[in-house]
C-alpha cells in the first residue's frame, strides 16, 4: 500500500509543482509590471490552480488515507498525505465558482495595484500617503490625505462581498459553517483557540493599551492643537492606526535618512553567516508606476528562486521592511534542497511571519546600531531606550489592530450580508478606541484593506509569528547571547528552524527548537507589564 500511496504523491507533487511555477511566476510580473496582459496572465494560472485543487477524486483518495493511516511508519510520507489532504479539502468548489473566484481576484488584484489616492487632483501612492501622515501637521491636509487613502474601498467592496458569498458557499460544500472557520482548520489552527485566545489577550492588554494610547494622544493633541477627544483617524501614524507614531525625542527616520538599506540588510545577513546577494539580484526594490506598492518575498520554485518585492524610501519602516522580507528570503533559501519538495517549505506561514518580524526589530537594537550602522556606543543606547518605548507602543497598537482585523472577518463570513461599514467602526471603537468621523457608515472604510479581499483569514498569522518569535529571541539570548554578527545565531536559525522544512506540525517544531509550544504569556510579559 505504502508504494502505491508514494506513487501517488509522486505524481501528485509534479503536477502541483508545474502549476506552483507558474502562478508564482506570473504574479511576479503582475506585481511588478500591473499591466493589463500580466494580470490576466496571473488570473489564468490562479484559476488553473484552483481546478486542480478542486479534483474531488483526488481529495476523497488523500482523505481516506490520511484518516486511516494508511502510510504507516513512513511519518514524511504521512505529512505529505495529510498536507495534500488539507490542500485539496481547501479546494473542494465547482468549475462555475471556481472561474467567478478567478475573475473577482483578477479584478480585485488590478484595483488594489493600479490605484492611487487622489487628493485635489493630484494622484498619490501608498509611500506619499504615509509621509504626509507621518509629517503633516494641518489637519485638514492630514483628513484630505486619509480620506483618499479608503477611495478604493467603495470601488470593491460588492466584489469583495460576493467573494465571501462564493467562499462561504465551498466551506458550506465541505460541511464547515463558513469560510473563516474552514480555513482556520485547514491551516493547522483550531478556531476555538484562536478566538478565544484573542479574547484572553484583550483583556490582558487593555489597560496597558488605554495608559499609552492616553499618553500618545496627549502628545498628537499638543502636536495638533486639537483636543484629545477631538482627535480622529487621520491624526495617526497610517491609514488604519496599525503603526505607531514618532513621539519621542528621536527622530528615528532621520538615522537612515542617508543610508543604504540594501547595504544595511547585506551586512545584517552577513552576520549570521547567510548570504543574501543573489536573493537581491532578483529581486525588485524601489518603487515605480504600475508596480505593487506593497512588499513580499516569493520562491518562485522550491528550488533556491527567492525573490523580494519593496518600494524601498531611506527611512525606518523601509529599513525594517528590508530586514523582514529578507528573514522570509532566507528561510526559503535555507530549506534544504533534500527534502521532498512537498514539504520543502515552512511548516505554516506563521512561522516564516516569525523570522521576519523578528529581524525588522534589530533596527532599534544597540548592538545592531553599532556593528551594521557605525553609530557610537552611547548613541546607540539613547536609540536603544527610545527604541523600546516605541516597540512596546507598537507592540500593543499592532495586536489591537490584529484583534479588529480578525474579528471582522470572522463576523463577515458568518454573515457577509450584515452591514459590514457599521461593523468595521463597531470593532475600530472597541479595540483601538479611535473616533468614528461622521458620515463614515457610508463608506466601506474595510474594503480599503488589501487582507481582507485578497489574503482572507491571514491576519492572525503575524501576532501568532509575533508571539512565536519572542520565544525564539528568549533562546537565542540565553543560548547565544543575541542575534546581531553573531553565526551561532544564524546556525540555530539553519538547524532548528529552516531545516525541518514543513515535515511536522508548526507547534511540534516549535517546541523542538525552544523547548515549549506557542505561550502568548511572554508577548504579555514583554509589552503589557
Amino acid at each position: 500500500m505504502t508504494e502505491t500511496i508514494r506513487a501517488a504523491v509522486e505524481q501528485t507533487t509534479a503536477n502541483v509543482r508545474e502549476l506552483s511555477i507558474d502562478l508564482n511566476s506570473k504574479y511576479w510580473v503582475a506585481a511588478t509590471t500591473g499591466t493589463p496582459e500580466a494580470l490576466n496572465a496571473s488570473a489564468d494560472a490562479n484559476a488553473a490552480w484552483m481546478r486542480f485543487w478542486a479534483e474531488t477524486g483526488p481529495y476523497e483518495q488523500y482523505r481516506r488515507w490520511d484518516e486511516t493511516g494508511a502510510a504507516g511508519d513512513d511519518s514524511q510520507l504521512a505529512r505529505m498525505v495529510h498536507l495534500l489532504h488539507l490542500e485539496y479539502a481547501r479546494g473542494q468548489r465547482d468549475p462555475a465558482t471556481i472561474d467567478e473566484v478567478a475573475q473577482l481576484s483578477k479584478e480585485l488584484d488590478d484595483a488594489y495595484t493600479n490605484f492611487r489616492a487622489e487628493v485635489d487632483g493630484q494622484k498619490l501612492t501608498v509611500n506619499a500617503i504615509k509621509e504626509i501622515l507621518a509629517t503633516e501637521n494641518d489637519s485638514e491636509e492630514r483628513c484630505a490625505a486619509w480620506e483618499a487613502s479608503k477611495q478604493i474601498g467603495a470601488q470593491v467592496a460588492n466584489q469583495i462581498r460576493r467573494l465571501a458569498e462564493l467562499r462561504n458557499e465551498a466551506a458550506h460544500t465541505m460541511g464547515y459553517p463558513n469560510f473563516h472557520r474552514m480555513s482556520l482548520m485547514l491551516d493547522e489552527l483550531d478556531p476555538d483557540w484562536l478566538y478565544a485566545m484573542l479574547d484572553e489577550l484583550a483583556d490582558k492588554i487593555e489597560e496597558p493599551f488605554r495608559a499609552v494610547k492616553a499618553a500618545m494622544d496627549a502628545d498628537l493633541s499638543q502636536r495638533f492643537g486639537v483636543p484629545v477627544e477631538d482627535l480622529m483617524p487621520w491624526h495617526y501614524a497610517d491609514p488604519f492606526f496599525q503603526e505607531a507614531p514618532m513621539l519621542s525625542d528621536y527622530d528615528f527616520n532621520a538615522l537612515f535618512k542617508d543610508k543604504d538599506l540594501v547595504d544595511l540588510a547585506t551586512q545584517t545577513y552577513d552576520g549570521l553567516g547567510m548570504d543574501i546577494r543573489p536573493i537581491l539580484d532578483r529581486s525588485d526594490l524601489y518603487e515605480r508606476e504600475g508596480k505593487d506598492q506593497h512588499a513580499f518575498c516569493t520562491h518562485i520554485d522550491r528550488e533556491g528562486d527567492v525573490r523580494i518585492l519593496c518600494n524601498l524610501k531611506p527611512n525606518l519602516r523601509w529599513t525594517q521592511t528590508i530586514l523582514h522580507e529578507m528573514g522570509h528570503a532566507v528561510y526559503d533559501t535555507y530549506i534544504p534542497q533534500e527534502l521532498p519538495w512537498l514539504l520543502r517549505t515552512v511548516p505554516h506561514i506563521l512561522s516564516t511571519e516569525s523570522m521576519a518580524m523578528l529581524m525588522e526589530t534589530l533596527t532599534l537594537d544597540a548592538e545592531w546600531q553599532e556593528q551594521v550602522m557605525g553609530t557610537a556606543p552611547d548613541t546607540a543606547a539613547q536609540v536603544e531606550a527610545a527604541g523600546a518605548r516605541r516597540v512596546r507602543l507598537a507592540r500593543l497598537i499592532f495586536a489591537r489592530w490584529v484583534m479588529v482585523v480578525v474579528n471582522f472577518e470572522r463576523l463577515m463570513y458568518e454573515d457577509p450580508s450584515r452591514d459590514l461599514n457599521a461593523l468595521w467602526w463597531e470593532l475600530v471603537e472597541k479595540y483601538q478606541l479611535i473616533n468614528k468621523p461622521e458620515g463614515r457608515e457610508q463608506h466601506p472604510d474595510w474594503a480599503a484593506k488589501y487582507h481582507i479581499a485578497l489574503a482572507p483569514a491571514y491576519y492572525q498569522n503575524y501576532l501568532l509569528g509575533r508571539m512565536m518569535s519572542l520565544q525564539w529571541h528568549g533562546w537565542l539570548k540565553e543560548h547565544v547571547g543575541g542575534i546581531t554578527g553573531r553565526p551561532a545565531a544564524g546556525d540555530f536559525f539553519r538547524d532548528r528552524i529552516f531545516a525541518p522544512g514543513a515535515t511536522m506540525h508548526w507547534n511540534d517544531a516549535l517546541e523542538q527548537a525552544t523547548g515549549e509550544k506557542l505561550n502568548p504569556d511572554y508577548f504579555v510579559e514583554a509589552f503589557a507589564q
